[in-house]
């Protein structure tokens, strides 16, 4: 079917033909539907008004999605652990039937154009990403998203979104056949929200230039846990044809009823394509919490991500990731309390397409921790092998 999801970020690279998306899928730069209904406005009865909208958020809509299951042994005697997605060692597991619905927005300059976007997942996966205040872990459906885009003609066009959308953090994204990996990363896990509840506004300053602004509840929260709103700001540059840098940052009270003690961070993606067959994606991360150290005193945490993607055919490609996390305090990973923590990862996948919307990708992934983190029978070791296969259809 067509359009496949969108994302917020100018950077999309087919590992293996299946489109990658840099951060989040909440604003496109690229609008692949712009045959839409024009707002009525000024002279006209309240009727056709209302009329103009309905048709303008009925009409064109794009349903897309996917299937995923996956099956991995863990090498040692127990399931998974520190693993959000892969949770089961020698089982099959359905991570998440996708649907999406989407009425794409024109960004212009000429006139408004308004548009809807809503994700539901169901699976396994589901339980992982539920929002404080919608759903609780035992759940496997989730409104992974569901927000309003309106374009506003200022401009070249002003991007306006209002409602649930996917954070605008990250290489990775929650949907497993956007990645490089199948699995995910540290970074994904520990130093990032999965969803934001609020309002977000996109910029084309250049054709080279995007800057996004959202303002939202909380990391990860339909119900604010306090006072106070926290917000992120984004700009995507593309330096050269194969070169694309994101500088993200962030800020806001996440702690209950507290709004004086701030999580704030910053956060670095790089991306550069050698050829038409390499890509390297480069991501570091800091991250600063007053108040939140597990043993008391204020957290920090530092990680970086790197990953060589290459395609020999269109029909098979290979990713590798190798990530790092230092978590001082332990807010992120709760793994030492009394101190600080070192994960490492390191993740080799084959992606096989032997027919279009058909992925196949067997994987190998190697997890380490300062800390005996993983369950090994009635052992925790600080070594974690699994080895298994990924298969999705997308339609």
């Amino acid at each position: 079917m067509t359009n496949r999801l969108n994302t917020a970020v100018a950077v999309v690279f087919a590992a293996c033909g299946v489109p990658l998306a840099t951060g989040a899928d909440t604003v496109s730069t690229e609008v692949t539907n712009s045959e839409s209904a024009e707002l009525v406005t000024g002279a006209g009865s309240a009727q056709q008004s209302s009329q103009g909208w309905v048709k303008s958020l009925t009409g064109d809509l794009n349903v897309s999605g996917f299937v995923s299951v996956s099956f991995f042994h863990n090498f040692n005697d127990a399931d998974p652990s520190a693993n959000a997605f892969v949770t089961k060692a020698d089982e099959f597991i359905l991570h998440k039937l996708k649907l999406a619905i989407e009425k794409p927005v024109a960004r212009s300059g000429e006139k408004w154009d308004v548009g809807l976007r809503a994700d539901v997942i169901a699976g396994e996966d589901a339980k992982v990403i539920h929002a404080a205040g919608l759903g609780t872990p035992d759940d496997a459906i989730d409104l992974e998203q569901a927000y309003l885009s309106i374009n506003v003609p200022v401009g070249t066009g002003l991007k306006v979104a209002l409602g649930k959308m996917v954070t605008l953090m990250g290489v990775e994204v929650i949907e497993e056949t956007l990645n490089p990996n199948w699995t995910v990363g540290n970074q994904f896990l520990y130093v990032e929200n999965f969803t934001q509840l609020g309002g977000l506004i996109a910029y084309n300053l250049s054709d080279s230039v995007e800057a996004m602004v959202a303002v939202f509840n909380g990391w990860d929260k339909v119900n604010d846990n306090n006072d106070g709103l926290s917000a992120m700001g984004k700009v995507n540059l593309a330096l050269r044809p194969g070169t694309s840098v994101a500088l993200l940052g962030y800020a806001g009270p996440e702690q209950d009823d507290e709004t004086t003690n701030l999580r704030k961070g910053a956060q670095l993606i790089l991306t550069q394509t050698v050829g038409s067959k390499l890509t390297f994606y480069a991501q570091a991360d800091y991250g600063h919490e007053d108040e939140a150290a597990l043993a008391g005193g204020d957290a920090e945490w530092w990680a970086g991500g790197i990953w060589a993607v290459y395609n020999f055919v269109d029909e098979f490609g290979v990713a590798l990731r190798a990530d790092h996390l230092i978590d001082s305090g332990s807010s992120r990973t709760g793994f030492d309390a009394s101190g600080d923590t070192a994960l490492s990862s390191l993740t080799l996948t084959l992606n096989i397409k032997p027919i279009p919307d058909l992925h196949i990708r067997p994987e190998v992934r190697w997890d380490h921790c300062s800390e005996p983190a993983f369950a090994d029978g009635n052992r925790a070791k600080r070594n974690q092998v699994l080895l298994g296969m990924g298969v999705s259809y997308v339609f």
